[in-house]
């Protein structure tokens, strides 16, 4: 924790940008009026939060949440302004799975009004969890309660997860007599290896925290009331560090997937490059021959490349 008290005074140091930078808070309205998701935007600290605004139903994901979803990941990825991106849930859960009421309604519509639901619901949710893996800033998920069904994918989409020590993962489609969606059948196998993937989507097992610590889908397990502060300390970290440097190693982290050694090879040489005309290698350098901290937050974040 020495090191988040570190953050925490870095916080103080003023941030010099390109434009003067303002708090932002908006809601994202779903159907009849609910606001179903919250963007926050801290005005210094570069974090912006997406916060799952449906405890009421322990943030059951339908198509207005997932269309919602999509179009705010976005704007934190072409925001200058957002270096960290963190996703948490209101209530007593993360995300429980898929919106089970709306489906079952869906049942007793016209097969053309079901398919079309079903469609906007997988292509905004899929259109989702592209922007959090493809942006180039660090994506960070807090989880608390259950993560499952889409919320498992969004996880497995983040860049970092920090989880509570009741948080719960599962994947949570055979018994409904379906598929996994959110990239769940990309990430997971990736993570936890075919086999061990295979026995999570198959039978359906439900971990606890610290069985996904071990099998290293979550980076850090807290006690439920430090969760909030675990979070926010990781986004501070990462927002008062090199935040273009940070971005392009998770590019990279991302392309080592698909490459082979010496694609990877031509990668890294082609981003080291770019970076050495960068505000933040020439703070990083000189910090580092001052004998001093590096003031990495006073490098402004260049816009996202569509």
């Amino acid at each position: 924790m020495g090191q988040c008290c570190y953050i925490r005074k870095q916080a103080a140091v003023p941030v010099r940008a390109e434009r003067p930078l303002h708090p932002v808070y908006r809601v994202g309205r779903c159907n009849m009026g609910s606001d179903c998701l919250i963007y926050t935007r801290h005005a210094t600290e570069g974090v912006a939060e997406i916060i799952f605004n449906r405890p009421a139903v322990l943030n059951a994901m339908n198509v207005e949440m997932a269309a919602t979803l999509a179009g705010m990941a976005t704007e934190a990825a072409n925001d200058p302004a957002v270096r960290v991106l963190v996703l948490t849930g209101r209530g007593t859960s993360f995300m429980s799975g898929g919106d089970i009421p709306a489906f079952h309604k869906m049942l007793s519509a016209p097969a053309t009004e079901r398919r079309d639901y079903f469609t906007k619901l997988m292509d905004f949710t899929h259109q989702a969890v592209t922007a959090l893996r493809r942006m180039e800033k660090p994506v960070i998920a807090g989880v608390h309660g259950t993560a499952a069904g889409p919320g498992l994918g969004i996880v497995l989409a983040c860049d970092l997860v920090v989880a509570s020590d009741r948080a719960v993962f599962q994947m949570a489609y055979g018994p409904l007599g379906t598929t996994p969606d959110g990239g769940a059948t990309h990430s997971l196998p990736r993570l936890v290896g075919s086999r061990r993937a295979a026995e999570l989507a198959l039978l359906d097992r439900r971990l606890t925290a610290a069985e996904a610590l071990e099998l290293g889908m979550v980076n850090r397990v807290c006690p439920a009331s430090r969760l909030a502060e675990e979070t926010r300390c990781t986004a501070r970290q990462l927002a008062f560090g090199a935040a273009t440097a940070s971005g392009r190693t998770k590019r990279l982290l991302y392309l080592s997937l698909e490459h082979n050694f010496q694609q990877q090879l031509a990668a890294e040489r082609e981003t080291f490059l770019a970076a050495i005309d960068s505000a933040e290698f020439a703070e990083g350098i000189t910090a580092f021959v001052e004998r001093r901290r590096p003031q990495f937050s006073r490098c402004a974040m260049p816009a996202c490349a569509d």
